[in-house]
């Protein structure tokens, strides 16, 4: 007679799971927050001129980040060097980033292992429009609706002997759920314009506001300028984009930012 198997239990809807790994220490749920919107980088533009590029910001705030433990000090060698990584951090952590792949590769195994619902998978990259010389984050698709096992990130240093800074607290990686059937399912057609006269007068008018919108830009920052008065973004923002203008032919409401969820930890803690 068969002994019927054991299902694994299922992940709700519009829920990702993070399992604490074993031997994970105390505080490492600290490790993962939603997404920030700023950017140091873009803090220190004129005027913070870099978030009048709401798309960019939105990409910001897209997923939740994972944090680097500990200050990290690493070198690579190059190939012609032997290919090796030197390695000097702060303190002994068992998520500190650690050599792994070869190729000037630095690997961070990951406090959780995560879950998502039957239609979804991980989209795990760097954090957005976040730039460090002399390394790059790689880009990977994890089937987290079913692989039993956690999932590395993966910077790879690209300079021989130049060094690269992890600080403690840096965000290293960040995770979007992704519909699994999406690329699969979806079709790109290409079509004129002019199939659409409709559309293609809101194209127009968009483009004129925005000429518009531009000109009285530049001739209050020449004023500005000549007044020695330095202005506040608020004062030189006047972005169509922003507020939504043509949004209502959208489906799903005009959003600037994205709000993640605080994660909610629900381990049985023993007090």
């Amino acid at each position: 007679m068969s002994t019927p198997q054991s299902t694994v239990t299922p992940v709700p809807d519009n829920t990702i799971i993070a399992y604490a790994m074993p031997g994970s220490p105390p505080g490492s749920e600290q490790l993962i927050r939603p997404c920030k919107v700023t950017r140091e980088w873009m803090d220190d533009t004129p005027a913070r001129y870099a978030y009048r590029c709401i798309p960019l910001t939105a990409a910001n705030s897209m997923g939740w980040e994972l944090l680097n433990p500990v200050d990290a000090h690493i070198t690579w060698t190059g190939k012609e060097g032997g290919d090796q990584l030197n390695f000097k951090v702060s303190a002994r952590h068992p998520f500190a980033p650690v050599p792994h792949f070869g190729g000037g590769t630095v690997t961070w195994y990951l406090p959780f292992l995560f879950r998502t619902p039957p239609e979804y998978g991980l989209l795990i990259s760097g954090p957005a429009n976040h730039d460090k010389q002399h390394a790059t984050p790689l880009d990977a698709l994890v089937r987290t609706d079913w692989v039993p096992f956690p999932f590395t990130m993966n910077w790879r240093l690209t300079t021989p002997n130049e060094p690269v800074i992890f600080r403690a607290g840096e965000p290293i990686c960040r995770i979007m759920p992704y519909p699994l059937a999406l690329l699969n399912e979806m079709q790109m057609e290409i079509h004129d314009i002019g199939e659409d006269p409709v559309f293609l007068e809101r194209v127009n008018q968009w483009q004129q506001e925005r000429q518009r919108n531009y000109q009285k830009q530049k001739e209050a920052e020449a004023k500005w300028a000549k007044e020695g008065h330095k202005p506040e973004m608020k004062e030189l923002w006047n972005s169509q984009y922003a507020k939504g203008q043509g949004s209502d032919i959208a489906e799903v409401k005009h959003q600037n930012i994205f709000k993640c969820a605080e994660p909610v930890d629900k381990r049985n803690v023993k007090k």
